[in-house]
């Protein structure tokens, strides 16, 4: 006799689409994987600006899909209704802080952190002490209330621990996709590139690393007619130039990002594992990176340079024009992507995690 699945709630800031970022790409791919353990049953906090055309693609994950509701009453009598247990809870930044009074009716409540935001505030800005403080304490305090936490690095789930000695938090990586073929020569591949989905504020890290590498970077960079890319959403706000090309709509990432020699990644700041770097060795294109950019990654050579050293400059110089150097480092970095950040690895993670909660 089979047994029956239980419900699971997901509650998050919208219905995700794994094309916009790398917050919705892991949702997306969370729920899917947990829909072959569990009935799922979702609660978008911007349910009322999904379009039909929204609701109609993710119901191919689940037809389940209803309005929030911050009234503890309400909610408590949707949990009995459904005969719901169980929550996870998504990406604190984008939830209305309210919605931590309902964590408390969870039976089992889970919050999937996805990174610590109070880690992405921006340390190249003067802001008050106060400001920062406070921010991080309401974070933790989400945190606090939940039975569980999902992280995405050991590196998150000691930190975490420091907090939480007697917390249950368990690692899932985000993950990203993996493909066989890819192109793999050196001489076919040009420019240097980066990725990422940049909002109109100097607050998104995305954003902050892209001027200052313009500004003060990438005219240090000895190689003649170098040419460098802003790859993904958002990044036309970038003016384009002779050497400065900007590519807002990204469809297929790892094929894109192939086209390249060099994947630069000068974040001044920022937390979690990041998909633009995993992405990026997933495409067989090297990496040269800040440690906020690399921040979590398992075996990865840790010595990376602050953004204004000289070793910044001169490693991208060495990838661009010694073929040998480059082709060990995207080997690499590709058989690291590959045996702990592909889609199969997701699904043994997410297994894993579905063995600890049942």
């Amino acid at each position: 006799m089979v047994k029956a699945k239980k419900n699971l709630l997901i509650i998050s800031p919208t219905l995700p689409n794994p094309e916009i970022s790398a917050g919705e790409y892991r949702v997306y791919n969370f729920t899917k994987e947990l829909k072959k353990y569990f009935n799922i049953f979702f609660i978008p906090l911007n349910y009322k600006k999904l379009s039909k055309t929204d609701i109609k693609n993710f119901s191919q994950i689940t037809k389940n899909i209803f309005k929030p509701t911050i009234s503890q009453i309400k909610f408590k009598k949707f949990l009995k209704q459904y005969d719901i247990s169980t929550c996870i809870i998504e990406r604190y930044w984008g939830m209305n802080f309210k919605i931590q009074k309902l964590i408390p009716i969870i039976k089992n409540s889970i919050i999937d952190i996805h990174e610590l935001s109070f880690k992405k505030i921006n340390i190249t800005k003067k802001i008050p002490h106060s400001v920062t403080t406070l921010y991080k304490a309401k974070e933790l305090l989400f945190y606090k209330n939940a039975q569980i936490l999902i992280v995405i690095s050991e590196e998150e789930k000691k930190e975490l621990k420091k907090l939480f000695p007697n917390k249950k938090i368990i690692v899932v990586p985000t993950c990203t996709k993996v493909l066989n073929s890819v192109n793999n020569d050196f001489d076919q591949r040009n420019g240097i590139c980066y990725f990422g989905f940049m909002k109109y504020n100097d607050n998104n890290p995305n954003f902050d690393a892209v001027k200052y590498f313009i500004k003060n970077i990438f005219h240090k960079i000895q190689i003649p007619n170098l040419k460098f890319y802003i790859l993904g959403y958002g990044s036309k706000q970038i003016k384009n130039t002779k050497n400065i090309i900007s590519v807002d709509n990204i469809k297929n990432i790892p094929k894109e990002l192939s086209k390249y020699k060099v994947f630069v990644c000068p974040l001044r700041y920022g937390a979690g594992l990041k998909k633009k770097v995993l992405d990026a060795m997933a495409a067989k294109t090297p990496i040269v990176s800040t440690n906020f950019g690399v921040e979590g990654i398992k075996n990865i050579n840790k010595q990376y340079f602050d953004v204004d050293s000289k070793e910044f400059v001169n490693n991208i110089i060495k990838l661009y024009l010694n073929k040998t150097y480059w082709q060990k480092q995207s080997e690499k970095n590709f058989n690291i992507v590959n045996k702990y950040y592909s889609d199969l690895s997701f699904t043994k993670y997410v297994k894993r995690f579905v063995n600890l909660i049942k």
